[in-house]
């Protein structure tokens, strides 16, 4: 059985930068959930994969479409993980700390962010159980953070494949059990 993982394609809204409030942080964010992708040239995957899942954001289901000329089922559950809002008013901070600070509260599970941070890896282990489900050949579509956390799950259920750090656009990781 093999998994292929790929990432969507790079967003038209650039990463921000400068001085940000939290609050500017969740704007952008649902800003990026809603972009349009900047797409190119992709080798058509469908011969290589009997099914293809992708994570329900368009710029997911835009690669999707681009990879694999099947039926795509989309899932909400391959979404990329999210952070909540900080308390914090109108504090200003580059946004080089908050990304610091964001994954800091994160992954150490503080109040504002353990139940997203729950949800994830719970969502993480749901698609891993899906693709066990499946004996067939699968393509995965959805976002680097996912792909992430999917991998090491992978791995962990006896699945070997590249490593993959932060995955390249539109790129596919095959991944073997």
């Amino acid at each position: 059985m093999r998994i292929g993982l790929a990432r969507h394609f790079p967003v038209s809204v650039p990463w921000p930068s400068g001085w940000r409030t939290s609050a500017e942080l969740q704007a952008w964010r649902e800003e990026y959930d809603k972009a349009a992708v900047v797409p190119f040239p992709v080798a058509d995957e469908t011969s290589n994969w009997s099914r293809c899942y992708s994570s329900n954001l368009p710029r997911a289901e835009t690669t999707a479409r681009a990879l694999f000329r099947g039926e795509i089922t989309s899932l909400a559950m391959l979404r990329e993980g999210t952070f909540g809002p900080f308390p914090t008013g109108g504090l200003r901070l580059p946004v080089w700390v908050w990304r610091s600070v964001i994954r800091l509260a994160w992954l150490g599970g503080h109040r504002s962010q353990k139940h997203l941070r729950d949800d994830f890896f719970s969502r993480v282990r749901g698609v891993a159980d899906l693709i066990e489900s499946h004996r067939e050949d699968l393509l995965i579509v959805s976002h680097a953070g996912m792909m992430l956390y999917l991998h090491k799950e992978l791995m962990r259920r006896g699945f070997r494949g590249p490593r993959i750090g932060i995955a390249q656009h539109a790129r596919v990781y095959v991944m073997e059990q």
